[in-house]
């Protein structure tokens, strides 16, 4: 399955984006405000694709691939579905140079409005985004996306109810193919 915007396509990852992937992730700017340390080896983000992809596979989100005029730029996942409390995390990584120029904001209202069909085996309540306290701009895209935030402190957490979906990017703006 595949999102296409305005601007943008969002897709399943594959192994083939792994050394842009390597990039991204080990890149300053992106690795400062994520959890996977900024040395990630080929083999590493391989294994992180592997379990991307069978979450993606078994229905519970994944990660998927945002490309802008066919190149690589970033990833938009949902993952860590709890089935108890029907919440999904989210994560996103662009690359630097494509920062302020709303990418961000459209691939994740894209993602947003197709969470069913990206997440179809989970009865999805609520969306979980946990931010560093210095990513303001991570937290500036939450909120004009319709995210609130629910807790501060030197991680910040925002949620978005899936009663509040779609959130505003309107249907022939996005594409499911």
């Amino acid at each position: 399955m595949q999102i296409k915007t305005p601007r943008l396509l969002l897709r399943p990852v594959n192994y083939r984006d792994v050394p842009a992937l390597v990039v991204l992730l080990n890149d300053p700017l992106v690795s400062q405000y994520n959890d996977y340390g900024d040395k990630l080896t080929q083999p590493e983000v391989r294994a992180m694709l592997q379990a991307d992809l069978e979450e993606f596979y078994q229905g519970r989100g994944g990660r998927f691939a945002i490309e802008y005029d066919g190149e690589f730029i970033g990833t938009l996942g949902f993952y860590d579905y709890d089935i108890d409390t029907k919440h999904i995390h989210l994560g996103i990584e662009l690359a630097p140079r494509f920062w302020r120029r709303g990418l961000a904001s459209e691939a994740l209202r894209a993602a947003l409005n197709a969470l069913e069909q990206l997440a179809p085996d989970c009865e999805v309540f609520r969306v979980v985004g946990k931010v560093s306290e210095e990513n303001t701009g991570c937290q500036r895209l939450l909120l004009g996306c319709g995210f609130k935030q629910i807790s501060r402190g030197q991680l910040c957490v925002f949620e978005l109810h899936t009663s509040q979906l779609p959130v505003a990017l309107s249907a022939d703006q996005v594409s499911l193919i």
